[in-house]
């Protein structure tokens, strides 16, 4: 059985410590069912929205939300009494991870329960109600079409459209605590701290290390486990040309946001094809590699720069536009790879091999 870790279940009137309640400017507290329905409803099409067991006024009603986007995803969450409410329709679906209470929900026609630390819940675009003993959990909105097309990539082309093409049509109870299912649920309830901890200390990360790729690709693994767990068909033997032009597009693009299904798409292999290829290629998977590319160009900015005009907050710009969280990370994969620090860099300028001859060195082998 999946067991929620004890901060997450403090009293109904202790301060949560739930994921995403904390971030500066995205939450709110709030004493009015009315209130917490338009908040709502900035996130997902709300009817309406009451507290459950509160009509003799003995206790004060007190909800604690947090809101925040990652790229097309929003998450919202919630903590507080008990409530019932109505969704109406729309295009996005819902992907609920309870931290505490259970909650009743029905849609087409169907009842279903979502407990804290025994289910996940995904339903479907559509409207749907609900009925919760105790508000504690997060919700994720997202396309599915999205979703689809994250399990498409991870899984390759050599997986058939019938086996993908109907994730996320329908509503989905994952079980929790199952051998089968546990370390998959465990990860996304990481995933959710290592979120909120990034966003805490370093609150304009989330396009630059592509956090709703990763998220969207944790939930893909929860909701299709058995599809994506298969080996996968055998490949064609890898086209050279494919992989050069892929490695190109990656030079030329390592200074933007790049995600894992980026490199997927684009190349038309599998997740576990494209880590064997990089591996056999270059020593490490496709995400190291942009990182050792992302180093270069690091370095190559460095030297153009006059001694005295890289600063140490310059540096650090720098190294945040490369996808690190701090100087001192970068700092140290640097010296990895060049053997020097990069304040070496700032003081003077030894000379260096040009980025180009290192990509070079770095480019696949060829046939022969």
């Amino acid at each position: 059985m999946l067991t929620v870790p004890d901060r997450w279940h403090p009293s109904c009137e202790a301060e949560p410590r739930l994921p995403f309640l904390a971030l500066p400017g995205a939450s709110v507290q709030l004493g009015d069912p009315v209130q917490v329905a338009e908040w709502l409803a900035s996130l997902l099409p709300v009817r309406s929205c009451d507290a459950v067991g509160r009509s003799d006024g003995s206790q004060p009603f007190r909800c604690h939300l947090g809101g925040l986007r990652l790229g097309d995803l929003s998450l919202m969450a919630l903590w507080g009494p008990g409530l019932r409410g109505e969704v109406e329709g729309s295009v996005q679906a819902s992907f609920i991870l309870p931290y505490r209470g259970s909650g009743q929900f029905r849609l087409e026609g169907r009842s279903l329960v979502n407990g804290a630390g025994l289910t996940l819940l995904y339903l479907p675009p559509g409207p749907w109600r609900t009925t919760n003993d105790a508000m504690g959990g997060i919700t994720i909105r997202l396309d599915p079409r999205q979703l689809r097309a994250v399990v498409r990539s991870m899984a390759g082309p050599g997986v058939a459209a019938e086996h993908w093409q109907s994730i996320g049509a329908a509503p989905r109870v994952v079980p929790a605590g199952e051998a089968a299912s546990l370390h998959l649920v465990e990860r996304l309830y990481r995933l959710m701290a290592f979120i909120d901890a990034l966003l805490l200390r370093h609150g304009d990360v989330a396009e630059a290390l592509r956090l709703d790729d990763l998220l969207l690709r944790q939930i893909a693994t929860v909701l299709a486990p058995a599809l994506l767990a298969e080996p996968s068909p055998p490949e064609a033997e890898p086209s050279l040309l494919a992989i050069d032009a892929l490695v190109d597009w990656m030079h030329a693009h390592c200074h933007e946001p790049i995600c894992l299904s980026d490199l997927e798409r684009r190349s038309h292999y599998s997740r576990r094809s494209l880590q064997y290829i990089f591996r056999a290629r270059f020593g490490c998977g496709p995400m190291q590699y942009l990182r050792r590319q992302r180093l270069w160009l690091a370095r190559q900015r460095l030297e153009e720069q006059a001694g005295d005009q890289a600063s140490a907050s310059g540096m650090a710009d720098l190294a945040r536009s490369l996808g690190y969280l701090s100087l001192a990370s970068f700092s140290r994969d640097f010296r990895s790879c060049f053997g020097v620090p990069p304040s070496r860099l700032r003081s003077r300028r030894p000379p260096l091999r040009s980025t180009a001859s290192a990509q070079t060195e770095n480019r696949p082998a060829s046939a022969g």
